[in-house]
Protein backbone atom coordinates (compact mmCIF):
# COMPACT_ATOMS: atom_id res chain seq x y z
CA UNK A 1 0.00 0.00 0.00
CA UNK A 2 2.86 2.16 0.12
CA UNK A 3 2.91 2.38 -3.75
CA UNK A 4 0.34 4.97 -3.22
CA UNK A 5 0.42 8.44 -1.33
CA UNK A 6 -3.00 7.61 0.31
CA UNK A 7 -3.13 3.97 -0.02
CA UNK A 8 -3.60 3.05 3.29
CA UNK A 9 -6.07 5.54 4.03
CA UNK A 10 -7.88 4.28 0.86
CA UNK A 11 -7.76 0.85 1.62
CA UNK A 12 -9.73 1.34 4.97
CA UNK A 13 -12.19 3.64 3.30
CA UNK A 14 -13.10 0.74 0.16
CA UNK A 15 -12.59 -1.91 2.67
CA UNK A 16 -15.04 -0.51 5.12
CA UNK A 17 -17.30 0.70 2.30
CA UNK A 18 -17.14 -3.43 1.03
CA UNK A 19 -17.90 -4.76 4.46
CA UNK A 20 -21.15 -2.38 5.19
CA UNK A 21 -22.56 -3.57 1.90
CA UNK A 22 -21.68 -7.37 2.70
CA UNK A 23 -23.49 -6.90 5.67
CA UNK A 24 -26.40 -5.28 4.76
CA UNK A 25 -26.28 -8.07 1.82
CA UNK A 26 -26.57 -10.59 4.57
CA UNK A 27 -29.63 -8.79 6.49
CA UNK A 28 -31.25 -8.36 3.16
CA UNK A 29 -31.76 -11.58 2.61
CA UNK A 30 -32.46 -12.63 6.16
CA UNK A 31 -35.28 -10.49 6.36
CA UNK A 32 -34.11 -7.44 7.52
CA UNK A 33 -35.12 -5.36 4.42
CA UNK A 34 -33.39 -3.59 1.03
CA UNK A 35 -33.41 -0.20 1.78
CA UNK A 36 -29.76 -0.25 3.88
CA UNK A 37 -27.96 -2.12 0.57
CA UNK A 38 -29.73 -0.24 -1.88
CA UNK A 39 -29.12 3.15 -0.03
CA UNK A 40 -25.43 1.80 -0.30
CA UNK A 41 -25.14 1.22 -3.95
CA UNK A 42 -28.09 3.28 -5.64
CA UNK A 43 -26.99 6.45 -3.48
CA UNK A 44 -30.70 7.47 -3.11
CA UNK A 45 -33.59 5.93 -0.73
CA UNK A 46 -35.23 2.83 -1.76
CA UNK A 47 -39.03 2.66 -2.79
CA UNK A 48 -41.26 1.36 -0.13
CA UNK A 49 -42.32 -2.07 -2.17
CA UNK A 50 -38.80 -2.89 -3.03
CA UNK A 51 -38.10 -6.25 -1.38
CA UNK A 52 -35.27 -7.79 -0.37
CA UNK A 53 -35.41 -10.79 -2.58
CA UNK A 54 -31.89 -12.38 -3.87
CA UNK A 55 -32.02 -11.29 -7.23
CA UNK A 56 -31.92 -7.79 -5.95
CA UNK A 57 -29.38 -8.59 -3.51
CA UNK A 58 -27.43 -10.46 -6.84
CA UNK A 59 -27.70 -7.23 -8.62
CA UNK A 60 -27.09 -4.54 -5.92
CA UNK A 61 -23.79 -6.72 -4.48
CA UNK A 62 -21.73 -6.28 -7.31
CA UNK A 63 -22.38 -2.60 -7.61
CA UNK A 64 -20.97 -2.23 -4.43
CA UNK A 65 -18.05 -4.23 -5.55
CA UNK A 66 -17.60 -1.87 -8.04
CA UNK A 67 -18.22 1.21 -6.19
CA UNK A 68 -15.59 -0.08 -3.56
CA UNK A 69 -13.10 -0.38 -6.71
CA UNK A 70 -13.55 3.36 -7.42
CA UNK A 71 -13.22 4.40 -4.06
CA UNK A 72 -9.74 2.52 -4.01
CA UNK A 73 -8.89 4.22 -7.53
CA UNK A 74 -10.27 7.39 -6.50
CA UNK A 75 -8.57 7.83 -2.75
CA UNK A 76 -5.35 6.15 -2.85
CA UNK A 77 -3.69 9.55 -4.33
CA UNK A 78 -0.52 9.52 -7.09
CA UNK A 79 2.09 7.02 -6.87
CA UNK A 80 4.56 7.61 -4.45
CA UNK A 81 7.84 8.97 -5.30
CA UNK A 82 9.42 11.93 -6.39
CA UNK A 83 7.26 13.79 -9.08
CA UNK A 84 9.44 15.61 -12.07
CA UNK A 85 9.27 19.32 -12.19
CA UNK A 86 7.02 20.58 -14.34
CA UNK A 87 8.49 23.26 -16.92
CA UNK A 88 8.17 26.60 -15.91
CA UNK A 89 5.57 27.48 -17.75
CA UNK A 90 3.21 24.50 -17.10
CA UNK A 91 3.95 24.35 -13.00
CA UNK A 92 0.71 26.79 -12.82
CA UNK A 93 -1.61 24.80 -15.35
CA UNK A 94 -0.74 21.66 -14.01
CA UNK A 95 -1.30 22.85 -10.37
CA UNK A 96 -4.60 24.45 -11.66
CA UNK A 97 -5.77 21.62 -13.67
CA UNK A 98 -5.44 18.65 -10.54
CA UNK A 99 -7.18 21.25 -8.23
CA UNK A 100 -10.22 21.55 -10.33
CA UNK A 101 -10.51 17.59 -11.34
CA UNK A 102 -10.34 16.86 -7.68
CA UNK A 103 -13.16 19.73 -6.88
CA UNK A 104 -14.90 18.01 -9.83
CA UNK A 105 -14.58 14.63 -7.97
CA UNK A 106 -15.73 15.92 -4.60
CA UNK A 107 -18.50 16.97 -6.34
CA UNK A 108 -19.55 13.30 -7.19
CA UNK A 109 -18.64 12.33 -3.89
CA UNK A 110 -20.94 14.45 -2.41
CA UNK A 111 -23.68 13.36 -4.17
CA UNK A 112 -23.06 10.04 -2.84
CA UNK A 113 -23.54 11.00 0.67
CA UNK A 114 -25.86 13.81 0.30
CA UNK A 115 -29.45 12.55 0.72
CA UNK A 116 -30.98 14.77 -1.26
CA UNK A 117 -29.54 16.61 -4.66
CA UNK A 118 -30.53 20.27 -4.76
CA UNK A 119 -30.42 22.24 -7.89
CA UNK A 120 -27.95 24.47 -6.45
CA UNK A 121 -25.04 21.99 -6.66
CA UNK A 122 -26.26 20.70 -10.07
CA UNK A 123 -25.20 24.23 -10.93
CA UNK A 124 -21.86 23.94 -9.03
CA UNK A 125 -20.98 20.47 -10.09
CA UNK A 126 -21.41 21.52 -14.15
CA UNK A 127 -19.78 24.90 -13.25
CA UNK A 128 -16.64 22.70 -11.91
CA UNK A 129 -16.81 20.36 -14.64
CA UNK A 130 -16.78 23.67 -16.95
CA UNK A 131 -13.45 24.95 -15.10
CA UNK A 132 -12.53 21.34 -15.57
CA UNK A 133 -12.90 22.27 -19.61
CA UNK A 134 -11.44 24.80 -19.66
CA UNK A 135 -7.99 24.18 -17.92
CA UNK A 136 -7.52 21.55 -20.22
CA UNK A 137 -6.92 23.62 -23.07
CA UNK A 138 -3.32 23.81 -22.49
CA UNK A 139 -3.14 19.95 -22.46
CA UNK A 140 -5.24 19.87 -25.53
CA UNK A 141 -3.34 22.45 -27.12
CA UNK A 142 -0.36 20.36 -27.30
CA UNK A 143 -1.05 17.53 -28.52
CA UNK A 144 -4.64 17.88 -31.22
CA UNK A 145 -5.57 20.31 -33.26
CA UNK A 146 -8.69 21.90 -32.91
CA UNK A 147 -8.01 22.73 -29.19
CA UNK A 148 -9.83 26.09 -29.18
CA UNK A 149 -13.05 24.31 -30.53
CA UNK A 150 -12.95 20.90 -27.78
CA UNK A 151 -12.44 24.20 -25.09
CA UNK A 152 -15.61 25.81 -26.18
CA UNK A 153 -17.47 22.71 -26.91
CA UNK A 154 -16.84 21.67 -23.39
CA UNK A 155 -17.55 24.91 -21.48
CA UNK A 156 -20.80 24.80 -24.13
CA UNK A 157 -22.02 21.34 -22.72
CA UNK A 158 -21.92 22.27 -18.91
CA UNK A 159 -23.78 25.87 -19.34
CA UNK A 160 -26.28 24.09 -20.99
CA UNK A 161 -26.82 21.26 -18.07
CA UNK A 162 -26.55 24.40 -15.42
CA UNK A 163 -29.11 26.59 -17.46
CA UNK A 164 -31.68 23.08 -17.68
CA UNK A 165 -31.22 23.33 -14.49
CA UNK A 166 -31.94 26.59 -13.30
CA UNK A 167 -34.51 26.79 -15.68
CA UNK A 168 -36.18 24.27 -14.27
CA UNK A 169 -35.90 25.66 -10.50
CA UNK A 170 -37.71 28.76 -12.09
CA UNK A 171 -40.38 26.74 -14.08
CA UNK A 172 -39.76 27.98 -17.19
CA UNK A 173 -40.29 25.68 -19.57
CA UNK A 174 -39.17 27.43 -22.80
CA UNK A 175 -36.14 28.25 -21.20
CA UNK A 176 -35.20 24.35 -20.36
CA UNK A 177 -36.36 23.36 -23.87
CA UNK A 178 -33.78 25.93 -25.26
CA UNK A 179 -31.20 24.71 -23.36
CA UNK A 180 -31.66 21.18 -24.14
CA UNK A 181 -32.69 21.48 -27.75
CA UNK A 182 -31.28 18.62 -29.70
CA UNK A 183 -29.13 17.55 -27.71
CA UNK A 184 -26.41 20.18 -28.85
CA UNK A 185 -24.94 20.70 -25.35
CA UNK A 186 -24.66 16.50 -25.26
CA UNK A 187 -22.67 16.33 -28.31
CA UNK A 188 -20.74 19.05 -27.47
CA UNK A 189 -19.50 17.48 -24.06
CA UNK A 190 -18.85 14.18 -25.58
CA UNK A 191 -16.92 15.68 -28.47
CA UNK A 192 -14.84 17.90 -25.77
CA UNK A 193 -13.90 14.53 -23.97
CA UNK A 194 -13.42 12.37 -27.16
CA UNK A 195 -10.54 15.34 -27.36
CA UNK A 196 -9.48 15.20 -24.39
CA UNK A 197 -9.06 11.56 -24.45
CA UNK A 198 -6.78 12.00 -28.27
CA UNK A 199 -4.78 14.32 -25.94
CA UNK A 200 -4.00 12.18 -22.70
CA UNK A 201 -3.39 9.40 -25.61
CA UNK A 202 -0.46 11.35 -27.12
CA UNK A 203 0.36 13.18 -23.86
CA UNK A 204 3.28 11.11 -21.81
CA UNK A 205 2.28 12.73 -18.21
CA UNK A 206 -1.23 9.91 -18.50
CA UNK A 207 -1.29 6.27 -18.32
CA UNK A 208 -3.73 4.13 -20.81
CA UNK A 209 -6.02 2.55 -18.02
CA UNK A 210 -6.74 6.27 -17.23
CA UNK A 211 -8.12 7.16 -21.10
CA UNK A 212 -9.27 3.82 -21.39
CA UNK A 213 -11.85 4.44 -18.10
CA UNK A 214 -12.66 7.79 -19.54
CA UNK A 215 -13.53 5.85 -22.73
CA UNK A 216 -15.33 3.45 -21.20
CA UNK A 217 -17.83 6.01 -19.83
CA UNK A 218 -19.05 7.04 -22.78
CA UNK A 219 -18.75 3.23 -24.30
CA UNK A 220 -20.43 1.52 -21.73
CA UNK A 221 -23.66 2.88 -22.22
CA UNK A 222 -24.42 1.46 -25.64
CA UNK A 223 -23.31 -2.12 -24.11
CA UNK A 224 -25.05 -2.00 -20.59
CA UNK A 225 -28.64 -0.47 -21.83
CA UNK A 226 -29.08 -4.18 -23.62
CA UNK A 227 -28.39 -5.45 -20.13
CA UNK A 228 -30.70 -3.43 -18.40
CA UNK A 229 -33.33 -4.44 -20.94
CA UNK A 230 -33.03 -8.15 -20.18
CA UNK A 231 -32.97 -7.36 -16.26
CA UNK A 232 -36.37 -5.91 -16.91
CA UNK A 233 -37.56 -8.34 -18.81
CA UNK A 234 -36.22 -11.13 -16.68
CA UNK A 235 -38.78 -12.43 -13.78
CA UNK A 236 -38.08 -10.75 -10.46
CA UNK A 237 -35.22 -8.38 -11.43
CA UNK A 238 -37.44 -5.78 -12.18
CA UNK A 239 -36.87 -3.34 -9.45
CA UNK A 240 -32.41 -3.09 -10.14
CA UNK A 241 -32.85 -3.21 -14.06
CA UNK A 242 -31.14 0.64 -13.44
CA UNK A 243 -28.51 -0.32 -11.83
CA UNK A 244 -26.25 -1.39 -14.20
CA UNK A 245 -26.95 2.61 -15.70
CA UNK A 246 -24.70 3.39 -12.71
CA UNK A 247 -21.65 1.98 -13.93
CA UNK A 248 -20.56 5.16 -16.57
CA UNK A 249 -21.01 7.29 -13.73
CA UNK A 250 -18.69 5.74 -11.41
CA UNK A 251 -15.84 5.35 -13.72
CA UNK A 252 -16.08 9.38 -14.94
CA UNK A 253 -15.31 9.63 -11.15
CA UNK A 254 -11.92 7.53 -11.91
CA UNK A 255 -11.24 9.16 -14.93
CA UNK A 256 -11.64 12.49 -13.04
CA UNK A 257 -9.61 11.02 -10.14
CA UNK A 258 -6.98 9.40 -12.48
CA UNK A 259 -6.22 12.29 -13.93
CA UNK A 260 -5.26 14.40 -11.60
CA UNK A 261 -3.04 11.59 -10.02
CA UNK A 262 -1.15 11.03 -13.36
CA UNK A 263 -0.30 14.49 -13.18
CA UNK A 264 1.47 14.18 -10.27
CA UNK A 265 3.01 10.93 -10.33
CA UNK A 266 6.90 10.19 -10.32
CA UNK A 267 6.29 8.88 -14.01
CA UNK A 268 5.28 12.25 -15.31
CA UNK A 269 7.16 13.59 -18.15
CA UNK A 270 6.03 17.50 -20.10
CA UNK A 271 4.09 16.70 -22.56
CA UNK A 272 5.47 16.42 -26.32
CA UNK A 273 5.73 19.51 -28.69
CA UNK A 274 3.06 20.19 -31.45
CA UNK A 275 2.14 19.40 -33.71
CA UNK A 276 1.65 15.06 -33.39
CA UNK A 277 -1.04 15.45 -36.01
CA UNK A 278 0.80 16.95 -38.87
CA UNK A 279 -0.01 15.19 -42.41
CA UNK A 280 2.84 15.22 -45.52
CA UNK A 281 1.20 17.89 -47.45
CA UNK A 282 0.66 15.52 -49.94
CA UNK A 283 -2.05 14.16 -47.90
CA UNK A 284 -3.32 17.18 -46.72
CA UNK A 285 -6.36 17.42 -48.82
CA UNK A 286 -7.34 13.41 -49.00
CA UNK A 287 -7.11 13.55 -45.26
CA UNK A 288 -9.48 16.37 -44.67
CA UNK A 289 -11.77 14.52 -47.05
CA UNK A 290 -11.77 11.93 -45.27
CA UNK A 291 -11.98 13.37 -41.92
CA UNK A 292 -14.98 15.12 -43.05
CA UNK A 293 -16.46 12.26 -44.57
CA UNK A 294 -16.19 10.21 -41.45
CA UNK A 295 -17.80 12.74 -38.84
CA UNK A 296 -20.67 13.26 -41.24
CA UNK A 297 -20.67 9.08 -41.44
CA UNK A 298 -20.98 8.95 -37.62
CA UNK A 299 -22.86 12.22 -36.97
CA UNK A 300 -25.68 11.24 -39.43
CA UNK A 301 -26.09 7.86 -36.94
CA UNK A 302 -26.49 10.11 -34.04
CA UNK A 303 -28.79 13.17 -35.54
CA UNK A 304 -32.12 10.91 -35.16
CA UNK A 305 -31.05 9.18 -32.07
CA UNK A 306 -30.51 12.45 -30.24
CA UNK A 307 -33.78 13.21 -31.04
CA UNK A 308 -35.61 10.19 -29.97
CA UNK A 309 -33.67 9.98 -26.93
CA UNK A 310 -35.14 13.49 -26.26
CA UNK A 311 -38.95 12.41 -26.68
CA UNK A 312 -37.72 9.62 -23.91
CA UNK A 313 -37.44 6.52 -26.69
CA UNK A 314 -34.26 4.49 -27.12
CA UNK A 315 -36.57 1.75 -29.51
CA UNK A 316 -37.27 3.29 -33.02
CA UNK A 317 -39.16 0.57 -34.64
CA UNK A 318 -41.54 -0.67 -32.13
CA UNK A 319 -41.73 1.99 -29.43
CA UNK A 320 -45.27 1.63 -29.29
CA UNK A 321 -45.47 -1.92 -29.24
CA UNK A 322 -46.51 -3.95 -25.91
CA UNK A 323 -43.05 -6.00 -24.79
CA UNK A 324 -46.77 -8.72 -23.82
CA UNK A 325 -47.78 -8.71 -27.15
CA UNK A 326 -44.07 -9.76 -28.45
CA UNK A 327 -43.68 -11.78 -25.93
CA UNK A 328 -46.99 -13.92 -26.47
CA UNK A 329 -45.86 -13.96 -30.21
CA UNK A 330 -42.06 -14.90 -30.46
CA UNK A 331 -41.08 -15.75 -26.97
CA UNK A 332 -38.57 -13.97 -23.98
CA UNK A 333 -35.49 -14.79 -25.38
CA UNK A 334 -36.56 -13.54 -29.40
CA UNK A 335 -37.58 -10.39 -28.04
CA UNK A 336 -34.78 -9.85 -25.31
CA UNK A 337 -32.41 -10.45 -28.20
CA UNK A 338 -34.93 -7.72 -30.42
CA UNK A 339 -35.28 -5.24 -28.06
CA UNK A 340 -31.54 -4.97 -27.45
CA UNK A 341 -30.55 -4.68 -31.10
CA UNK A 342 -33.06 -2.40 -31.47
CA UNK A 343 -32.28 -0.21 -28.45
CA UNK A 344 -28.42 -0.46 -29.52
CA UNK A 345 -29.25 1.36 -33.02
CA UNK A 346 -31.55 3.40 -31.15
CA UNK A 347 -28.73 5.20 -29.26
CA UNK A 348 -26.62 5.87 -32.40
CA UNK A 349 -24.29 2.39 -31.26
CA UNK A 350 -23.64 1.82 -35.27
CA UNK A 351 -21.67 5.00 -34.70
CA UNK A 352 -19.32 3.17 -32.71
CA UNK A 353 -19.07 0.77 -35.42
CA UNK A 354 -18.35 3.13 -38.12
CA UNK A 355 -15.59 4.97 -35.53
CA UNK A 356 -13.93 1.42 -35.26
CA UNK A 357 -13.65 1.14 -38.61
CA UNK A 358 -12.34 4.70 -39.64
CA UNK A 359 -10.19 4.04 -36.72
CA UNK A 360 -8.55 0.68 -37.78
CA UNK A 361 -8.88 1.39 -42.07
CA UNK A 362 -8.25 -2.33 -42.64
CA UNK A 363 -10.48 -3.52 -45.49
CA UNK A 364 -12.34 -6.21 -42.96
CA UNK A 365 -13.40 -3.57 -40.78
CA UNK A 366 -14.76 -1.96 -43.36
CA UNK A 367 -16.55 -4.65 -44.82
CA UNK A 368 -17.94 -5.18 -41.10
CA UNK A 369 -18.76 -1.63 -40.61
CA UNK A 370 -20.89 -1.77 -43.96
CA UNK A 371 -22.93 -5.00 -43.13
CA UNK A 372 -23.57 -4.13 -39.96
CA UNK A 373 -25.55 -0.89 -41.79
CA UNK A 374 -27.22 -2.80 -44.30
CA UNK A 375 -28.42 -5.29 -42.22
CA UNK A 376 -29.60 -3.16 -39.37
CA UNK A 377 -31.26 -1.08 -42.48
CA UNK A 378 -32.65 -4.47 -43.96
CA UNK A 379 -34.22 -5.32 -40.25
CA UNK A 380 -35.44 -1.98 -39.83
CA UNK A 381 -37.30 -2.24 -42.94
CA UNK A 382 -38.51 -5.10 -42.38
CA UNK A 383 -39.73 -3.96 -38.94
CA UNK A 384 -41.53 -1.26 -40.09
CA UNK A 385 -43.47 -3.25 -42.38
CA UNK A 386 -44.33 -6.02 -40.29
CA UNK A 387 -45.23 -3.55 -36.74
CA UNK A 388 -45.99 -0.11 -37.81
CA UNK A 389 -49.05 1.91 -39.10
CA UNK A 390 -49.43 4.43 -41.77
CA UNK A 391 -49.01 7.05 -39.35
CA UNK A 392 -45.22 6.21 -38.52
CA UNK A 393 -43.94 6.16 -42.39
CA UNK A 394 -44.60 9.87 -42.28
CA UNK A 395 -41.24 11.39 -42.39
CA UNK A 396 -42.72 14.56 -40.74
CA UNK A 397 -42.86 13.05 -37.71
CA UNK A 398 -39.17 14.13 -36.49
CA UNK A 399 -40.80 17.28 -36.54
CA UNK A 400 -43.86 16.27 -35.26
CA UNK A 401 -46.63 19.48 -35.37
CA UNK A 402 -46.73 21.35 -32.00
CA UNK A 403 -48.39 24.97 -31.78
CA UNK A 404 -46.18 26.00 -28.77
CA UNK A 405 -42.37 25.67 -30.38
CA UNK A 406 -41.93 22.32 -28.52
CA UNK A 407 -42.09 19.88 -31.75
CA UNK A 408 -38.72 18.79 -31.78
CA UNK A 409 -39.03 17.48 -27.93
CA UNK A 410 -42.68 16.36 -28.26
CA UNK A 411 -42.98 12.59 -26.99
CA UNK A 412 -43.73 10.88 -30.38
CA UNK A 413 -41.01 8.84 -31.59
CA UNK A 414 -38.97 9.58 -34.82
CA UNK A 415 -40.48 8.08 -37.89
CA UNK A 416 -38.22 5.01 -38.61
CA UNK A 417 -37.78 5.51 -42.01
CA UNK A 418 -35.29 8.76 -40.47
CA UNK A 419 -33.30 6.01 -39.02
CA UNK A 420 -33.62 3.57 -42.51
CA UNK A 421 -32.42 7.43 -44.13
CA UNK A 422 -29.37 7.81 -41.54
CA UNK A 423 -28.00 4.28 -42.35
CA UNK A 424 -27.94 4.70 -46.20
CA UNK A 425 -26.17 7.70 -45.84
CA UNK A 426 -23.84 6.48 -43.15
CA UNK A 427 -22.87 3.57 -45.63
CA UNK A 428 -22.30 5.98 -48.59
CA UNK A 429 -20.24 8.67 -46.47
CA UNK A 430 -17.77 5.42 -44.93
CA UNK A 431 -17.25 4.43 -48.23
CA UNK A 432 -16.37 7.59 -49.87
CA UNK A 433 -14.55 8.22 -46.29
CA UNK A 434 -12.45 4.31 -47.46
CA UNK A 435 -11.74 5.63 -50.47
CA UNK A 436 -10.21 9.25 -49.70
CA UNK A 437 -8.38 7.92 -47.25
CA UNK A 438 -4.50 9.15 -47.36
CA UNK A 439 -2.44 6.24 -47.62
CA UNK A 440 1.55 5.97 -48.21
CA UNK A 441 2.93 6.40 -51.77
CA UNK A 442 2.91 2.80 -53.37
CA UNK A 443 0.28 0.90 -50.64
CA UNK A 444 -2.72 -0.63 -51.85
CA UNK A 445 -6.30 0.04 -51.95
CA UNK A 446 -6.76 -2.14 -48.81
Amino acid sequence: MRRYRSGIPALLIAGAYASAVAVTAVLALNGGGVRGLWRLTMFYEADDDVAGTWQNVLVLVPAGAFTAWALWQTLRGPEAGTRPEPEAADRSDVRRLRVALYAAVGMWLLYVVLPDWPWWAAVVDSLTVAAVATLFHPVLRRTVRLADLARAAGVLGCLSVAAEVVFDELDWPAGERSATIAGLGGMAQIFWMIMVFVAQWRDGRFRRSTVRYGAGYLLLPLLLLPVAWSLGLAGGFGDVAETVTWAPEILLMVWLARSAHDLAGPDARPAPSPPLLALPPAFTVRSRLFAGAGFAACAVLLAPSVVNSLRGHSLWITPSVPSAWLTERAGDAAVTLWRGFESFTGIGGLAVVVLFALHRGTRLTFLAAMAALSLTAAAGATGTLVFLDSSGLAFLRFTSSGRDGSALLSGFPVSPLWFLAAFACSAVLLWWAQTVRPRPVGAGPG
